[in-house]
C-alpha cells in the first residue's frame, strides 16, 4: 500500500521479505549513531548475516515487520521497518520496535508504520505492545503516551505498554490516534 508522509510524499509500505537483507543491512548504514543507539539500546555498528535473517524471514504472526520503501527513489531505499515479536509467556503481549533513517525522522513515518503493525498485531490476537524507550528519546515516549500507553520507569529504560485495540475507534482521540484510525481505514481496504 502507498502512504503519505506529513508533507505528502509517497512512501510504499509492505511486510518484510527475505530478500529485503541488502535494503535492511543499507538502512541501517544510513542510521545516525544516536538512531542505532536508541533502536537497539547498545553501540551496534554493523548487522550480522545472523541479525538480517532474524530481521527478515520471518513468521508473520508471531513475528511481524512492515517496511516503508522510496520508491521514487535510485534502488529504491528502505526508510523505515516496524516490527513486533510476540512474548511467548505472554501471547497477547509483543514487543515492538521502530527504526527510520534520519533523513525521514520527524515526518510522521514511524507513527504510519506502527499503525499498520497495530492492525497487524490485532488481527493475530495481540492485545497490548510493550516497548523499550530510552528516556531520551522523548518524541517516541510522546508518540506512545498519545495512543493511551503506561509507562514505568526500570533501569534506566522507560518500559512502555501500548493498548492494541481490536476496533480502531477505540484509540485515543490524539493526533497519533488519529493517524492510526486513518491507517486502519486505508489496511482494510
Amino acid at each position: 500500500m502507498t502512504l503519505r508522509l506529513r508533507d505528502g510524499v509517497p512512501v510504499r509500505v509492505r511486510p518484510v521479505v527475505p530478500d529485503d537483507k541488502a535494503l535492511l543491512q543499507d538502512a541501517f548504514h544510513r542510521l545516525s549513531p544516536t538512531s542505532r543507539y536508541r533502536r537497539f539500546m547498545s553501540a551496534v555498528k554493523e548487522l550480522s548475516a545472523r541479525d538480517l535473517e532474524r530481521f527478515t524471514e520471518i513468521d508473520y504472526t508471531n513475528h511481524m515487520a512492515w517496511v516503508a520503501i522510496d520508491e521514487n527513489a535510485p534502488g529504491h531505499p528502505l526508510l523505515a521497518v516496524a516490527r513486533y515479536v510476540r512474548l511467548p509467556h505472554e501471547p497477547e503481549t509483543a514487543e515492538v520496535a521502530v527504526a527510520v533513517v534520519d533523513s525521514h525522522q520527524g515526518r510522521g513515518l514511524g507513527t504510519l508504520l506502527l499503525g499498520v503493525l497495530s492492525r497487524s498485531a490485532a488481527g493475530n490476537g495481540i492485545r497490548r505492545f510493550l516497548a523499550y524507550v530510552l528516556p531520551e528519546n522523548a518524541p517516541m515516549t510522546q508518540i506512545f503516551r498519545d495512543l493511551g500507553a503506561t509507562v514505568e520507569f526500570e533501569r534506566d529504560v522507560y518500559r512502555v505498554y501500548v493498548p492494541v485495540p481490536e476496533d480502531p475507534r477505540e484509540l485515543p482521540k490524539t493526533a497519533a490516534g488519529r493517524v492510526f484510525a486513518a491507517v486502519a481505514r486505508q489496511y482494510a481496504s
